[in-house]
């Protein structure tokens, strides 16, 4: 770990030095910029690890480095909005892709580490052990629609069905991130279609549906909704990153009442910035799982949330990069194991 990290984020230092000037000089993606190098230089200058006073210290380091990367999704996507709105044609796809996978498995890697040394009943490392997706779902569910209740004043339902008590090893909080982006759309849509629909006022509105089933190799997350679907055309662009139905609000923010800046921040915290899709899918395609779309225009969505089960062994989908050469075990170069056991 202490190798391969310090490798990880130096290929990403050298693919924000490539971008446009205009958008490493943007105050967020700077930001971001120079936590990546602080971490960089942290981890590298770390003293060599010869016994277990060693193993404590790099583990404080450890957690305190993670710490500091907790609002970066938030900084890169509030700093492409920024050059998006001045400067539309610069797309930055492949850059994102490339980050968020990396951001991915070097945060797998270090909160594994951290835990390994400090075990939990019922993980190994990261991974729970029997995890019971409904219990995720339902907690995400009743914060969702007490935030959606919060800023339209209704929100629709969430009803459940298929294979309730389904279990598989996995890791709780990409669990919880996928169900809250693709609930918080399906919920979103429903009432903004339908409140359309009465001229703004309240009406009753359908559930959204949460189906769960469980395969030989996948369980399967199945969210539905009534929200109106998209048409084919935007069911492609709805994988981009930025891509967002919200409508934009004002920056404007001298003429904004407090009221209505605080109604846009909840706004912005149910819509997002247009990154809950793309990130959804790319972490269920981290182990091998994958998310569908099958909007129907003028209806609904449903959304298949794939997961895999994990076990001792499993690959992690990570692009080929000079880290993945630090291994010396004979590995094909193209993952990450999971549990991670050194340092």
């Amino acid at each position: 770990l202490q190798r391969q990290i310090p490798v990880r984020f130096a290929r990403r230092i050298e693919d924000f030095l490539q971008l446009p000037h205009v958008v490493v000089s943007n105050p967020h993606f700077n930001n971001v910029l120079h936590t990546y190098l602080d971490t960089f230089e942290a981890i590298s200058s770390f003293r060599e690890i010869k016994d277990v006073a060693d193993v404590t210290d790099f583990r404080e380091l450890i957690i305190g480095q993670m710490a500091r990367h907790g609002d970066g999704t938030r900084l890169v996507a509030e700093g492409y909005r920024q050059v998006q709105r001045m400067f539309p044609h610069i797309v930055l796809d492949d850059f994102l892709r490339h980050l968020f996978i990396t951001r991915i498995a070097t945060r797998v890697l270090m909160e594994n580490f951290s835990t390994m040394h400090a075990p939990q009943e019922g993980y190994i490392g990261i991974v729970r052990k029997g995890m019971r997706p409904l219990n995720i779902v339902q907690s995400m569910a009743k914060d969702l629609t007490r935030l959606t209740t919060n800023i339209y004043g209704q929100s629709p339902e969430v009803e459940y069905r298929g294979n309730l008590d389904c279990t598989l090893d996995y890791i709780p909080r990409h669990v919880s991130y996928m169900v809250q982006e693709v609930l918080k759309n399906a919920l979103r849509a429903t009432v903004e279609r339908h409140r359309a629909r009465n001229m703004g006022c309240m009406t009753d509105l359908p559930p959204v549906v949460v189906e769960l089933q469980k395969g030989d190799v996948h369980v399967i997350i199945k969210i539905s909704d009534q929200g109106g679907g998209m048409p084919k055309k935007l069911q492609q662009e709805a994988w981009q990153y930025g891509w967002t139905t919200a409508r934009e609000e004002s920056d404007g923010g001298e003429v904004m009442m407090m009221g209505a800046r605080a109604d846009a921040h909840l706004k912005t915290e149910l819509a997002g910035f247009g990154f809950g899709l793309p990130l959804t899918r790319l972490h269920a395609q981290y182990f091998c799982g994958d998310v569908f779309m099958q909007a129907l225009p003028g209806h609904g969505t449903d959304m298949y949330l794939l997961l895999t089960h994990l076990k001792e062994g499993t690959a992690a989908t990570e692009m080929d990069d000079l880290s993945t050469m630090l291994e010396s075990s004979g590995d094909s170069g193209k993952g990450l194991n999971l549990p991670y056991r050194q340092w």
